[in-house]
């Protein structure tokens, strides 16, 4: 698999950042401590779920190394990590995700995992809503 262009995909910014602007804004009810961004390219969605959750504990998540040191450069006091979804470790109150799902295979195996990683209370709150 090649590895993901941040240049290219940063210009178009603006567009690729608003709808992870609409998706925090409308979970804005929850008060999560730990945050995951799967996903998170070049930093821009974890940034817009750090400045909706400000005293959150936030992960950005990618496999590309590409947007993974593009994120580590422009967002330094943000918390960036190379990996795949299923890497991540369990006890995360929101897993968010703008526009990276639907690129991992496997949806059958892939979000009961996902929801795994989710504390009980998190999980409960999905599960029951």
């Amino acid at each position: 698999m090649s590895d993901w262009d941040s240049a290219l995909y940063l210009r178009f910014k603006k567009e690729r950042t608003q709808p992870a602007i609409d998706l925090a804004n409308r979970i804005r009810i929850y008060r999560p401590n730990k945050i995951a961004d799967i996903g998170c390219g070049p930093g821009n969605s974890t940034e817009v779920v750090k400045s909706v959750f400000p005293n959150a504990s936030v992960l950005g998540i990618d496999h590309s190394q590409s947007m993974i040191n593009k994120a580590r450069a422009e967002h330094p006091y943000l918390t960036f990590q190379l990996g795949e979804a299923e890497d991540l470790p369990c006890g995360y109150d929101l897993i968010f995700s703008n526009a990276c799902l639907q690129w991992i295979p496997d949806h059958v195996r892939l979000l009961p995992a996902l929801m795994g990683k989710l504390n009980r209370a998190a999980f409960l709150r999905c599960r029951y809503r």
